[in-house]
């Protein structure tokens, strides 16, 4: 691949080479043109460096680690079976046959040691075994069968903590493998690559808590998602900001997003010149129909006018929060599924969703009381007054 630079760009263009051009000749994207364009617009061949946050004087460290800690006590908390005869008395009321012997806390409790240490039925067995002996109304562990089929009858829903009237929502889509037996068994011995399963996640961009979780197939296209995924995120509040990048920009979804009183924040793709958006534009408001259409040529508009200013005045960049959630996702549980149907991979991912809110939830109460966490917000309140 050719190294492109500023003045390669500028060179090209005075010779009479479109972007698309100079797209193939250097074997790059058009969005790398099109930013050493806004860059010959501003007059600076290099980007502003952004200033470095200092993170040793905004993060109290100490109650930072406490809250990790906090993570663990949580997980071994066999103070969850108080209600165990009341569970059992609810559960065996109207079930015919065999009661049951062990309450949906209890099933729960070591599904959520599976989830996040990534082992299988019968290792969960073998824990179960161990921990019992602290667990005085369990009489004895229950099998690697029972674990598997209670797990499967657990109404299992996402969990959102904290309060919220009025947010941002920020979605997307990542792709999670089926297997984990690796890309060497692919490569040389030609073995037919399993589907991958698609993660749809929305997240509220204030408390990153994951309002929206559901799993599909490699197929499902990321657009057609959205219309359910604002509809189950509605439940935790008023949304007033949707943030989403070029794969959800269809004249529907803007269409749906104005008439549900959310401000789109879709980054549109590049399809059509701004002399040619202008024109259309036009024809629309003169024939006055407007709709879906109107509303995505009018942020095109702006988006190829100035793309870095719609950026700043839409917050496009508030779209990091679910970016930030997949990334801690996959390095807390791994970017692999268990489960090999759709049904369970579902109720797997529900599982690792709830447990990050909690976790999110937990460290973020426990820093909001931290007196130097305080202090500083203090510090800086006085010294926004003084300028």
């Amino acid at each position: 691949m050719a190294s492109l630079a500023t003045e390669i760009v500028k060179g090209e263009l005075r010779s009479g080479k479109s972007v698309i051009q100079i797209a193939r000749k250097y074997r790059v994207t058009r969005q790398a043109v099109y930013r050493h364009l806004n860059n010959l617009k501003n007059g600076s061949s290099k980007p502003e460096k952004r200033q470095k946050k200092n993170y040793n004087f905004i993060i109290d460290w100490k109650v930072y680690n406490e809250g990790l800690v906090k993570r663990g006590e949580f997980l071994l908390d066999f103070g969850l079976f108080g209600d165990w005869e009341e569970e059992l008395e609810a559960l065996n009321g109207a079930k015919r046959g065999r009661p049951y012997e062990y309450p949906a806390s209890f099933i729960l409790f070591f599904i959520r040691l599976k989830s996040l240490f990534k082992i299988d039925y019968r290792t969960l067995e073998g824990i179960s075994r161990r921990l019992v002996v602290f667990i005085p109304q369990a009489q004895k562990a229950p099998d690697y069968t029972t674990f598997q089929v209670r797990s499967m009858g657990l109404g299992l829903e996402l969990e959102v903590y904290g309060e919220a009237k009025e947010y941002d929502i920020a979605g997307d889509a990542s792709g999670l493998k089926p297997t984990n037996r690796g890309e060497y068994r692919i490569s040389p011995y030609g073995v037919k690559r399993k589907k991958f399963v698609k993660l749809h996640l929305a997240v509220n961009t204030k408390t990153k808590q994951v309002v929206y979780c559901n799993v599909t197939v490699e197929e499902v296209r990321d657009g057609k998602e959205l219309p359910v995924m604002v509809s189950s995120a509605r439940r935790c509040g008023k949304i007033e900001n949707g943030y989403f990048d070029a794969a959800y920009d269809s004249i529907k979804n803007y269409g749906m997003l104005k008439a549900e009183g959310i401000n789109p924040g879709i980054r549109p793709r590049r399809s059509m010149s701004l002399a040619w958006v202008r024109k259309r534009i036009k024809e629309i408001e003169q024939n006055g129909v407007g709709g879906g259409e109107l509303v995505r040529l009018k942020v095109l508009e702006e988006y190829l006018s100035d793309e870095d200013g719609w950026r700043q005045r839409s917050g496009y960049g508030q779209r990091w929060a679910v970016e930030n959630r997949f990334s801690v996702l996959k390095r807390a549980f791994s970017e692999y599924v268990c489960g090999k149907t759709l049904e369970n991979i579902k109720r797997e991912m529900i599982i690792k969703a709830n447990l990050m809110n909690l976790f999110t939830h937990l460290f973020t109460k426990l820093c909001t009381v931290s007196p130097r966490v305080h202090e500083i917000k203090k510090g800086q309140t006085e010294l926004r007054h003084l300028r």
